[in-house]
């Protein structure tokens, strides 16, 4: 296993969190008028990233780094999250964490109810008493938020079909501190500057915290589903969210065609990550997640500060908004159904991957209609942010 540390993506991250205005620099300054609102391209974004999940999760030798799409998830979920908190922060000088919290309940809980109660069910009525235990402690880990540590660092401790809830368990930590914090700081009156640089400099330690942990002897596991070690997405999210939100973009072509040439690397380096790696690549965890994340968070970065009219045509198209849009379902529902579709089969027919495909779709349609839209439209009740609250609370575990 490699031992060189690769910390290519630090200058990148530090200059982005010097694209900053004269006004920065005043905490006082006139708020931004800056306004997501509702973004189909979004959506779009999050079809794309549960493409990839399905196609690592139902044909692996095809896409081996289907996984990446979490990572694109998280990137778009800090973004959003950031942009939703400052945006009602410019309206009325202050955030209601507990109708955010409500919020976070109304969207998430109803779709994860249904999906524990339904596999909590099947357990109950067809499986063997030591499988279906497994599911009940899947369960309660579940419900914890924490089962993304119990797979870093309770390799043996089983959580069945509950496993995929893992990056749910991150989000969750995410929304718990990122929220306070933001507040927190805002409150105070801290400098602009210092958010980004605290965020940019959050990006960083993840990166070094990661590679000495690798080169300490740490497993893939630890490292891969670790919060900690996981965290840069989120955190390069959050600070294109803020450099948005806050309008310290420079509106020049030149940054602008570059911006968009980096895009455009970006893109094909990821687009060949997912096609050839594997998440047990030792590179990976010496730089090699930072700088995916990186370019992951440009892409988005770009889609919405330089949009190309060809990306934002085709990421808009109809079905990939539609799967989108659906896309916290289809992520919960695919995983069970394709072990029921599958079972012990290594190299599964085409037929059981249509099968999984369609079931997966047909149950993640019920959830989402019948389950989560009532929740839904209770939600707008405590919304303070706008019209940017759809785009935020139509993604997959977003």
């Amino acid at each position: 296993m490699s031992k060189i540390i690769y910390t290519g993506c630090i200058p990148a991250v530090c200059c982005a969190a010097c694209i900053v205005s004269p006004t920065s620099q005043n905490p006082l300054a006139p708020k931004s008028e800056f306004r997501l609102g509702y973004r189909p391209e979004l959506d779009g974004v999050r079809g794309i990233s549960i493409l990839l999940v399905l196609g690592l999760h139902f044909k692996p030798s095809i896409m081996p780094g289907g996984y990446f799409g979490v990572d694109i998830f998280f990137v778009l979920s800090g973004f959003l999250i950031t942009s939703l908190l400052l945006q009602e922060w410019a309206r009325k000088d202050s955030i209601r964490l507990k109708d955010f919290y409500i919020r976070r309940a109304l969207r998430l809980g109803p779709a994860l109810a249904f999906y524990l109660l339904s596999l909590g069910a099947y357990a109950f009525l067809f499986l063997g008493r030591e499988s279906a235990h497994e599911v009940y402690i899947g369960i309660l880990w579940t419900l914890s938020y924490v089962s993304n540590w119990v797979m870093a660092l309770r390799p043996n401790q089983p959580l069945s079909i509950l496993a995929i809830t893992w990056s749910l368990s991150v989000e969750e930590q995410f929304y718990l501190i990122w929220p306070l914090l933001l507040t927190a700081l805002l409150t105070a009156k801290l400098r602009r500057r210092w958010i980004l640089i605290a965020l940019a400099l959050g990006v960083v330690f993840v990166a070094v915290y990661r590679a000495l942990l690798w080169q300490a002897g740490a497993s893939p596991r630890r490292l891969y589903y670790g919060t900690d070690t996981h965290a840069e997405g989120l955190l390069l999210g959050c600070l294109i969210g803020c450099l948005l939100s806050w309008e310290l973009v420079p509106r020049s072509r030149t940054l602008g065609r570059a911006m968009k040439s980096f895009a455009l690397i970006s893109f094909l380096f990821v687009g060949y990550l997912v096609f050839t790696t594997s998440h047990y690549e030792p590179l990976l965890y010496v730089g090699g997640f930072s700088l995916a994340s990186l370019a992951i968070a440009a892409m988005i970065f770009t889609l919405l500060a330089w949009p190309v009219a060809v990306a934002t045509m085709l990421l808009r198209l109809r079905p990939l908004v539609w799967v989108g849009r659906i896309s916290y379902g289809l992520y919960l529902w695919h995983w069970p159904v394709r072990g029921l579709v599958f079972g012990k089969s290594v190299q599964p027919s085409i037929k059981q991957i249509i099968v999984g495909i369609v079931l997966s779709l047909v149950i993640t349609a019920f959830s989402f209609y019948v389950v989560e839209q009532p929740f839904l439209r209770w939600k707008k009740r405590f919304s303070h942010a706008g019209d940017g609250v759809r785009s935020l609370d139509e993604g997959f575990a977003s």
